[in-house]
């Protein structure tokens, strides 16, 4: 069971929420110049994968780190006692 889970949801999605809403802006500043290339459309892009890809990260070790690791321990000991 993951302790804290809303918490988890909540933050994360904001964390997103204001990522996706600078990429959107930035996007929108950049289509009102000379500057609006392919190159600098695809610079944004590779930031807005890292960034979410950081969220994910983070999300997937807080959600690690919530879990009760003698839930964890036990389901590893029953299956290799299934498989030995």
């Amino acid at each position: 069971m993951i302790k804290n889970k809303e918490e988890i949801i909540k933050e994360k999605v904001n964390k997103a929420a204001d990522i996706i809403s600078s990429y959107v802006n930035e996007m929108d500043k950049l289509s009102e110049t000379k500057e609006f290339t392919i190159d600098n459309i695809e610079k944004l892009w590779v930031k807005l994968d890292k960034d979410t890809s950081k969220i994910y990260k983070e999300t997937s070790r807080e959600i690690i780190a919530q879990m009760d690791e003698r839930e964890i321990i036990r389901s590893k000991k029953a299956n290799i006692l299934r498989k030995g």
